[in-house]
């Protein structure tokens, strides 16, 4: 019975570790490089006046790794910036 016990338990915490990392890669597969691509993009090409990124809008795949986190990092930045000001425009922060 106890086998029965470790085994179940094993099975459980096995599956909760598989969700876990599976929703680890959704985070950073959506949010990272899809989400802050789309929100980086226009302002990486505004600030270089239409030069850079190369890639179009919908190539975030084709393009370099380095140019992919460049433009998702001004991504995160940006709405980290958004969230800050409507924190303080609404008083709560």
């Amino acid at each position: 019975m106890e086998e029965l016990a470790e085994g179940l338990l094993k099975a459980t915490l096995r599956a909760l570790g598989l969700l876990i990392r599976f929703l680890i890669w959704l985070i950073v597969e959506l949010f990272f490089e899809v989400t802050a691509w789309y929100v980086g993009w226009p302002i990486c090409r505004a600030l270089s006046l239409g030069s850079w990124p190369r890639e179009s809008i919908g190539e975030h795949e084709l393009a370099a790794p380095l140019t992919r986190f460049t433009v998702s990092v001004v991504g995160i930045l940006a709405l980290l910036g958004i969230v800050i000001l409507l924190a303080k425009l609404t008083g709560s922060a």
